[in-house]
């Protein structure tokens, strides 16, 4: 064995990684697979169909299409529009990761 190779042995041996296990491990989310599901759901509880949604809120049934789809990404004020169509309120608000044991 080379003396490099002794060398780097020794040192991984003495290679302290942090104790993590204090740590709690935190979910990860996908914010966009969210909003599609809020906006598929919500409109599916109230009955009404994509096309009586985009006659609520004025936002096209092409584009509350792709919204549940998730090929489009909406701006805030579409969001609103789209929360008025359903009856609801917008609500934006910073919350606590979820932790997973």
């Amino acid at each position: 064995m080379s003396s490099l190779q002794s060398y780097l042995d020794q040192a991984l041996k003495e290679v302290r990684l942090p104790n993590n296990e204090d740590e709690p491990i935190v979910a990860d989310y996908d914010i966009e697979t969210e909003l599609c599901e809020l906006v598929v759901n919500t409109r599916t509880q109230l009955g009404i169909t994509q096309k009586q949604l985009a006659e609520k809120s004025g936002v096209s049934q092409a584009n509350i299409s792709k919204i549940e789809n998730g090929s489009y990404r909406p701006s805030i004020p579409i969001l609103k529009r789209i929360a008025d169509g359903l009856g609801k309120r917008l609500v934006i608000e910073f919350v606590d990761r979820e932790e997973v044991l």
